[in-house]
């Protein structure tokens, strides 16, 4: 399958080959930066260790412990996943890739957090354009931010304002709603639909990123309750110009073969959402799943890094009778 990003194209403000270093998009990493420093977080940014961070929560104290600790790290994640440099998920890659090409654009980031996300993707492709690798050609994004926690989501939309004028000088133009849901609520997702039904008059192509949710799906009662809700999000995210992309870090509850978060999504869309979504994978691999790893730098410690690990699952939202 023919790249539509070069590894040898990408710039040394995102990824430096000879030391295998992942630099987070400059834009986003001042914005990381300015919030924590606005929030009084340094402290409890500097607390964390190198064992397994906090997963978040619905409470403020959760929320600012994880945007503290573990949003670098997940926006570092989606980053090594769009940007691929290492070419192990060429599919997932160009699959996001002709989504921001230009154009109109909706995006569905569910459960956004506090918009690592779409703010990594989005944050690279305009620092790509920025140094002559991606054309520039005008790209309006509706991002609909679907999150329960509301520190989570102020968060994101703080983030989001810090970036808006860097990422008009590159002609991406982005408005946002970020609201609450409830994956496990029918009446929260139904809420959720209505918005992405209102969104797709408008924009014809859509994005669903969902990332960093293993932790609360691969409880088997949040499965259970989560699962229909998630088949509608899919259904009416579908279309022929539509792609999906999971992202989780790479754990053996996200990657085993017989029981893990990857294996019950497949079943899904190979059984019961077949008529919606689809696997995309390169001709001849067995499995869409693919992983990686590598260094990034700290932004809150430019000459520290730590390392990131990432499992993928592009899949095509397409339509059968």
């Amino acid at each position: 399958m023919k790249r539509l990003l070069d590894p040898a194209d990408l710039p040394s403000t995102l990824w430096d080959p000879e030391s295998g270093i992942l630099y987070i998009s400059p834009t986003l990493a001042t914005a990381y930066t300015s919030l924590i420093t606005r929030h009084g977080l340094e402290n409890l940014a500097q607390s964390r260790s190198g064992k397994s961070g906090p997963t978040g929560g619905q409470s403020a104290d959760k929320a600012d412990e994880h945007f503290a600790q573990q949003f670098d790290g997940s926006s570092a994640r989606v980053q090594l996943a769009l940007l691929d440099p290492k070419r192990k998920m060429t599919p997932l890659t160009n699959g996001i890739l002709k989504m921001l090409a230009g154009d109109k654009l909706a995006v569905m980031d569910a459960p956004c957090g506090a918009g690592a996300a779409t703010l990594a993707v989005l944050g690279a492709v305009v620092e790509l354009r920025a140094k002559g690798v991606l054309p520039r050609e005008p790209l309006d994004v509706q991002l609909i931010g679907r999150e329960l926690s509301y520190q989570a989501r102020n968060y994101a939309s703080e983030l989001l304002t810090e970036l808006q004028p860097h990422f008009e000088q590159q002609a991406v133009f982005v408005e946002a709603d970020f609201d609450s849901w409830d994956a496990t609520c029918e009446v929260s997702t139904a809420e959720f639909v209505k918005c992405i039904n209102i969104t797709s008059q408008t924009y014809t192509r859509m994005l669903l990123l969902v990332a960093n949710f293993s932790d609360f799906l691969t409880s088997t009662h949040n499965w259970k309750q989560a699962k229909p809700q998630l088949g509608q999000l899919f259904l009416h995210a579908s279309g022929e110009s539509n792609f999906a992309a999971w992202i989780e870090p790479k754990m053996n509850k996200v990657t085993n073969e017989s029981g893990g978060l990857f294996a019950n999504l497949r079943k899904l869309i190979t059984e019961p959402w077949k008529k919606f979504a689809s696997e995309s994978s390169e001709s001849g691999l067995p499995k869409p799943v693919a992983t990686s790893s590598a260094k990034f730098a700290l932004p809150l410690n430019p000459e520290g890094t730590a390392r990131v690990h990432l499992a993928v699952m592009p899949i095509n939202l397409v339509r059968h009778s």
